[in-house]
């Protein structure tokens, strides 16, 4: 199964319109899945996912329609229900991202689906429930390079660049460097 996933998703990513060398590397979350996915269900979440770019969606109403028409197959799909809530909310629509990611993480309470959540909340501007899912996602995964850097964006929504510097240090140590550098050539670290 898990070699299935895999080739559909490496067929999706060689072909697919909008994949290029910057596309996110990591393949489709597919760890955990009860039971096992259709392979058009899986194609659908495959296509999806192919159209990340690190925090933003290239095409955020098409991975709405194709994660849709996957969750309408396949309704427990926490992974589908995650990223679908992650386009809602580049398109605006933050109940309807809020909605999606609460029940990815009622399905599946996973650290990621907190920090999407907490990313969601800060897109749209509270920063404080921002704050407490990626805390919580901290709590269960330290190494959540994710969450460090989106805490350190939420510091800097409530104008604490210290603390904000801080966090992008920790999100550097654990994998992921590009805020700290981006601040740093910004003048707001060292």
């Amino acid at each position: 199964m898990r070699h299935n996933i895999l080739s559909v998703f490496l067929a999706v990513f060689l072909f697919a319109g909008c994949a290029d060398k910057n596309l996110a590397t990591s393949p489709p979350d597919v760890r955990g899945l009860p039971g096992q996915r259709s392979q058009e269900v899986e194609l659908l979440f495959a296509k999806a996912h192919a159209l990340w770019k690190g925090e933003s969606c290239a095409e955020p109403q098409e991975a709405v329609r194709m994660l849709s028409e996957a969750i309408g197959k396949d309704p427990d799909f926490a992974a589908a229900l995650a990223y679908r809530g992650l386009a809602y909310s580049e398109l605006g629509k933050r109940e309807d991202a809020f909605h999606d990611l609460t029940k990815a993480i009622q399905l599946e309470p996973r650290a990621e689906y907190y920090v999407n959540r907490g990313l969601v909340s800060l897109r749209a501007g509270l920063p404080a429930a921002a704050r407490r899912d990626l805390e919580y996602a901290l709590t269960n995964d330290r190494k959540q390079h994710r969450a460090w850097n989106i805490l350190g964006d939420t510091a800097l929504r409530e104008g604490d660049a210290g603390q904000a510097c801080g966090y992008y240090v920790r999100g550097c140590s654990n994998g992921d460097c590009e805020p700290l550098q981006r601040a740093r050539k910004d003048g707001l670290c060292k």
